[in-house]
């Protein structure tokens, strides 16, 4: 199986240049034969979006344009976006292929600490989800997070070890951490601990 990790620095509020970057890297992902392409976390809008979300058509802005990269979706890609639903506003992760949006996952661990307020912006996902993907023929069970999801030390929910109860074969965490000096070696890590676990 072939993943491909398009770690591609997107401009906060720069649809159209976000949209054309994603679907640039996309497509030279399936011409190396990629089976699952994953994006990070927010890469429509740019991380973080702060008060843009509050601004007209910011977010029904981001959903056209999933909707637009899920039309052209053959295998199964994995992107950050905004995603609206009963008032409340999520940090999600759109799972797309066959040109549809198939499925999605809202963060469930929200960061309210150093350069992170996302709990004023966002509210929570609701419980840890698997995703199942056609990849070569067969069905995989996906664990999709997003970033404070792998993190998990400190809360209550122990979202990879839910996921792998449920099933999930592999666990895919996107992110736009801000860059900070040691960060790599803890996410090596803290995937380590998960990879012990699971």
């Amino acid at each position: 199986m072939k993943i491909a990790l398009c770690q591609i620095n997107p401009t906060v509020g720069a649809f159209e240049k976000n949209k054309e970057l994603i679907l640039k890297y996309y497509n030279e992902c399936i011409q190396e034969n990629a089976d699952i392409i994953v994006f990070p976390e927010l890469v429509i809008t740019g991380y973080p979006p702060q008060d843009l979300l509050w601004e007209e058509g910011f977010v029904e802005q981001n959903l056209e344009i999933i909707n637009h990269i899920a039309s052209h979706s053959t295998v199964p890609v994995i992107v950050g976006f905004i995603r609206k639903g009963d008032g409340e506003i999520f940090n999600s992760a759109a799972v797309c292929y066959d040109g549809k949006l198939q499925a999605t996952y809202d963060k469930i661990l929200l960061p309210t600490y150093d350069v992170f307020d996302e709990d004023r912006y966002f509210s929570s996902g609701k419980e840890p989800a698997v995703i199942s993907v056609p990849i070569n023929g067969e069905e995989k069970i996906l664990g999709i997070q997003i970033c404070e999801d792998l993190w998990d030390r400190d809360y209550e929910c122990k979202v990879s070890q839910i996921q792998k109860e449920k099933g999930a074969e592999i666990l895919i965490n996107i992110s736009s951490s801000p860059y900070q000096k040691g960060r790599l070696i803890n996410r090596r890590e803290v995937i380590m601990e998960k990879v012990n676990e699971t």
